[in-house]
């Protein structure tokens, strides 16, 4: 009788393609460890990028006044540079956004300056400014306009929401010059009485002179 206690060979090989070297599960495993680093490298700096971006545009939802950034029509630019016709000295837009009335009063001959909360609009800005040609005249700076004096300023132009005209029209009534013109875009100051206005919609932009407001003469 033939002794031995080992397998059939066929059985012996079944074993054997079942047999994975140590060396080589070992390196499987470190590819898919090293996929899984790379992945979720990637997402978090995704996300990291993406809360960059959107944190400057979101948190002004989250103050107490809340001053969007709605780009500016093409009309409205018309109309403001319209209200802006024959006047001198500097101009300041309160919340500039995107820089486009600020761009355009440089064009217009102004000396004009952008304040705005939302630095990747104020970077954009300034990219624009340099685009225009206009860099030298249009200066844009990273600021909360409630921290801001303008008294410095001619012609003050704002696109502001209605919940914050009343404590910025008492604002300006304290700071600004006799000479001085504010021109409102979307939104009308509560308590002034326009000197102008022109356009409808949401285009209208209305004009008050604080000497008219002060009840004096120019």
């Amino acid at each position: 009788m033939e002794g031995g206690g080992g397998a059939p060979p066929a059985v012996l090989e079944e074993n054997e393609s079942r047999c994975v070297p140590a060396a080589s599960r070992g390196a499987d495993g470190s590819k898919r460890s090293s996929w899984g680093f790379l992945f979720t490298g990637i997402v978090g700096g995704t996300l990291v990028a993406v809360y960059a971006v959107a944190t400057p545009f979101l948190t002004p939802a989250l103050r107490k006044i809340c001053l969007p950034f709605v780009p500016a029509t093409t009309k409205q630019i018309e109309n403001v540079v319209k209200m802006l016709h024959c006047r001198t000295g500097s101009l300041v837009d309160i919340g500039s956004g995107d820089g486009r009335i600020v761009i355009a009063a440089a064009k217009a001959g102004f000396r004009a300056v952008g304040y705005e909360l939302n630095p990747w609009l104020v970077w954009y800005s300034r990219y624009r400014a340099w685009r225009e040609g206009v860099q030298d005249s249009a200066q844009f700076y990273i600021s909360d306009l409630w921290k801001v004096t303008f008294s410095q300023y001619s012609n003050v132009i704002v696109f502001g929401v209605p919940q914050m005209m009343p404590q910025l029209e008492e604002k300006l009534a304290l700071e600004l010059k006799d000479d001085a013109r504010v021109i409102a875009c979307r939104f009308p100051f509560p308590r002034w009485t326009p000197d102008h206005v022109t356009g409808e919609g949401v285009d209208t932009v209305w004009a008050y002179d604080v000497s008219t407001m002060r009840g004096k003469r120019p």
